[in-house]
């Protein structure tokens, strides 16, 4: 029988040389009780969260029949674990022996859960950082919804993601897959688009809890036939909820398909955390997303007439400047100038409504009749004009006798038959022309020149 003397020196002497020396001290205290009263199998078990996790084992694998006896693994007051001995007499251990053991064991542990607790932190402080690094560039929930899915389906190595996207009365607007296979989320998104989310348990689970949902079997899950996590076919899961200030804008499933996984305790702390800061990551996207619907919405009503929905006079100014660039412009360019005849007339009988009604009709009309590179504007008033850049410019004669017939017909306002008129000035550039103020100036003196003439769209005179 190997003495007790001996353990203690040559567990202190691995502790010394070996950077990680639970293992090896298992192997020894294995050994030696193995030796003594029969043990089989020993294994040390640390506490991870709530689990209990096999760190270190020696001896025979498989079933060990026999009694099991558990000791506590402590060090300094706190219990790290346990340590369980299978087969033979446990119970005949020496109780110095135990002692020696434990100790070593324990401190051998201690070192273990230190460096594991250090590895799951940077873990998830590596996985929030890039969360919030690439979440600042993130500017739709869309976008930001995607980003939450990709982030943790690779800190927890799921095999499929899928992102589901809802409107505020929760009817599924988007459905957006990451890494599946080819025709997967064609199939998604066919099948949910446009239903209720709230139809789901699962949904409703996510709105109850607030937090994630980690499923270690789908099939024990209570979900919708043929919904989300079914369609996507993952046998084990995790569902992200996407939160914002305005509530539950979206979730995200990531899991795996060619196995049943068991989610440790440390993958579901990272997903708490990763919902968690995932919900500032959505809402400022959101947020993003309303700020720059809000400066597309400021931009256009600066650039466009608020009656006619058509560009205004400051959008065609800056058209022109563009397209009559030196270095950046193509060169070719043609103005008409559109003065409405008689619409003071249909104002001053028929009130402005009616007006108003004309104007958004004449717009519509108008755009009708443009071709590829032609824009039309509101001026103000009755005056409206066509830039034409490019190969359109060639034929501007022949759109503007488009316009003025076109304009010219009947219009239909509230049972009424409203008659007006349209006065044509074409001007060229270069030929009338070189910058926006001549080409304005010579459209301008066409038009009045077709509105005197009434007889048809008139050409600028020469310079």
């Amino acid at each position: 029988m190997e003495p007790l003397g001996a353990l203690p020196a040559q567990l202190a002497r691995l502790a010394q040389e070996e950077r990680a020396p639970l293992q090896g001290a298992l192997d020894l205290a294995h050994a030696v009780l193995a030796h003594r009263v029969g043990v089989r199998r020993a294994e040390v078990l640390a506490h991870e969260g709530g689990d209990l996790v096999v760190v270190a084992r020696a001896g025979e694998a498989g079933p060990v029949p026999g009694a099991c006896a558990v000791l506590p693994l402590r060090h300094g007051g706190t219990e790290l674990g346990l340590l369980h001995l299978h087969g033979g007499d446990p119970s005949a251990v020496d109780p110095v022996l135990g002692a020696v053991v434990d100790h070593h064991l324990a401190v051998a542990l201690r070192d273990v859960v230190a460096s594991r607790e250090q590895a799951e932190l940077h873990r998830v402080t590596d996985a929030v950082r890039r969360l919030f690094e690439e979440g600042a560039r993130a500017v739709s929930v869309e976008a930001a919804g995607r980003l939450l899915a990709a982030v943790t389906a690779d800190v927890l190595g799921a095999e499929r993601t899928a992102v589901m996207l809802v409107d505020p009365d929760t009817r599924i607007t988007h459905v957006l897959g990451i890494g599946l296979p080819e025709g997967l989320e064609q199939e998604l998104a066919a099948g949910l688009v446009g239903r209720l989310a709230r139809d789901s348990p699962a949904w409703r689970r996510a709105t109850d809890s607030g937090g994630p949902e980690v499923v270690d079997d789908a099939t024990t899950a209570a979900v919708r036939p043929g919904g989300f996590v079914q369609t996507l076919g993952v046998r084990s899961y995790v569902s992200l909820p996407l939160m914002s200030a305005e509530g539950l804008v979206g979730n995200a499933v990531c899991g795996d398909v060619t196995r049943r996984r068991d989610w440790t305790a440390a993958d579901r702390v990272l997903a708490q955390r990763l919902a968690l800061q995932g919900a500032v990551v959505v809402d400022n996207a959101r947020l993003r997303e309303l700020e720059r619907a809000h400066l597309r919405q400021l931009e256009h009503r600066a650039f466009h007439d608020q009656l006619t929905g058509l560009p205004n006079r400051a959008a065609l100014l800056g058209s022109l400047g563009d397209a009559l660039d030196p270095v950046t412009g193509n060169g070719r360019v043609a103005l008409l100038l559109i003065d409405l005849d008689g619409f003071k007339r249909v104002n001053d009988t028929l009130g402005h409504h009616t007006g108003d009604v004309l104007l958004q009709q004449v717009a519509a009309r108008l755009l009708a009749l443009l071709p590829a590179g032609a824009t039309a504007a509101r001026l103000g008033g009755d005056e409206l004009a066509v830039a034409l850049t490019g190969p359109a410019a060639e034929d501007a004669a022949g759109l503007a006798r488009a316009v003025h017939d076109r304009l010219g017909e009947p219009y239909e306002i509230e049972d009424r038959t409203v008659r007006t008129g349209a006065s044509v000035g074409i001007a060229h550039a270069p030929r009338h022309a070189t910058d926006v103020t001549g080409l304005l100036r010579a459209a301008d003196e066409a038009m009045y020149r077709a509105k005197r003439g009434r007889g048809g769209p008139r050409e600028a005179r020469g310079r």
